[in-house]
């Protein structure tokens, strides 16, 4: 292979993290394993509410919660006066132990997730007619915010038509249902759509002679993960040699931003804050809430050298590190973590492989320059996993059992909290 083919892609610096992996002692971990930072999640939601206080609005956050599984992450919220968004009653059951600012949303809702819903007052994100229509058979009232699906003239699968919008608040006006507003969905990043949507959401509310209290723009503000000329090189350079087994893959999220998190939201509302006309937004960031806020390690079992190519297999697998179930490859490379370097080293190329047998099973697809050679009792440390990478498709296969995630205390001293007793006093 030549090296011209060869991008390093690596994560961007953070200082809770790096002084977790320069201080804290790696090799007593147990591996598989996933870190998770508080501080950063905290840092996360605080840039986004000093956003509303700057446009002198109410704190509209709510945390995107299928993002990652981590109880923590609820707690802080909730601690944070950051609501939570939910699309299953299994999420709405964990987040009411502490919040009630709750925004329900996803499709298919069952009678018993919607009753669940209005019996604590909260805000349900309606996703069909034939929903609404359930929802007005109670004839109880209920906080509702429409979605509307082709606001940018892309078919969803997702989402009230705009055509059926009149039959909807028709729906609305014949029952106890408090329409709120609307809310939207757009399935990018990129910040100029939110804004032409939001202009389009004020133009359906001004010709159908409505009021509303809010637009719900949904998540999908992006993270800048690495710097910009190493992704746009990447890019550039992208070809099947630069994958194991020759894989061709040309869809990738969009690593490297200019414009992301709080201040992607702050340049939103500078373009809209002078024609909302008192109309709030809300937003549902998930990803980004998640930025620096946690990393996965792996142990390395051995290097299988194969006849033109390399492979480090793992104890992970692609349960735990998901781009590769989207046909895509997280491009952020890991650090090799070893108990003692060799003087001399000669740098490999090699692709990372789990455990499960599947072929497909592969954590990095992409060749990775290695200072050396990783060997057993070698630990792979991912970084900047939290966001839709360690747990959104986590499963038992083969019985494998599911990552064990701990909470980084970061004071005089650096301890772990084991996720689920996260609150109390114990920790290891």
């Amino acid at each position: 292979m030549n090296s011209v083919d060869y991008v390093s892609i690596k994560a961007l610096a953070n200082a809770y993290v790096e002084r977790f992996v320069q201080e804290y002692n790696i090799k007593t971990i147990s591996s598989p394993c996933h870190i998770l930072f508080l501080e950063n999640f905290k840092a996360n939601v605080h840039a986004f509410l000093n956003v509303f206080s700057d446009f002198n609005m109410q704190n509209n956050i709510y945390y995107s919660c299928k993002a990652n599984k981590g109880k923590a992450f609820l707690v802080e919220a909730s601690n944070q006066a950051c609501g939570i968004e939910v699309s299953s009653i299994y999420e709405l059951r964990d987040a009411l132990v502490y919040t009630n600012k709750i925004i329900a949303s996803g499709p298919a809702k069952s009678v018993d997730y919607l009753k669940l819903a209005i019996k604590n007052n909260l805000i349900i994100s309606v996703d069909d007619i034939s929903e609404l229509k359930v929802i007005a058979s109670f004839n109880l009232p209920v906080k509702v915010l429409i979605r509307i699906s082709n606001l940018m003239n892309k078919v969803s699968r997702f989402g009230v038509q705009v055509s059926s919008l009149d039959d909807c608040l028709e729906i609305v006006k014949a029952s106890k249902i408090v329409l709120l507003g609307f809310s939207f969905h757009i399935n990018n990043y990129l910040v100029e759509e939110r804004i032409q949507a939001i202009y389009k959401i004020l133009s359906i509310v001004q010709n159908e002679k409505i009021k509303i209290k809010y637009i719900d723009i949904g998540g999908g503000l992006p993270v800048r993960y690495c710097l910009d000329n190493d992704y746009e090189q990447f890019l550039c350079q992208n070809n099947r040699k630069m994958f194991f087994s020759n894989r061709e893959i040309k869809d990738f999220y969009p690593y490297a931003n200019k414009l992301y998190g709080a201040n992607a939201f702050r340049y939103i509302l500078s373009c809209v804050s002078d024609i909302l006309n008192g109309i709030e937004l809300i937003i549902e960031p998930g990803r980004i809430l998640l930025a620096d806020c946690g990393i996965s390690i792996f142990n390395v079992y051995y290097l299988k050298e194969l006849e033109h190519e390399n492979v480090v297999v793992t104890d992970g697998n692609i349960n735990c590190l998901s781009e590769q179930w989207f046909n895509s490859d997280y491009l952020i490379e890991p650090l090799l973590y070893k108990e003692t370097y060799p003087h001399e080293q000669e740098p490999i190329l090699a692709s990372v492989a789990g455990n499960l047998c599947l072929e497909q099973d592969m954590i990095t697809w992409r060749k990775l320059k290695f200072d050396c050679r990783p060997e057993y009792g070698d630990k792979l440390i991912y970084f900047n996993t939290a966001g839709y990478q360690m747990d959104s498709n986590e499963s038992t296969f083969h019985k494998i059992p599911f990552v064990q995630k701990y909470i980084a205390i970061m004071d005089e001293r650096i301890y772990l909290v084991k996720d689920e007793d996260y609150g109390s006093k114990s920790g290891t």
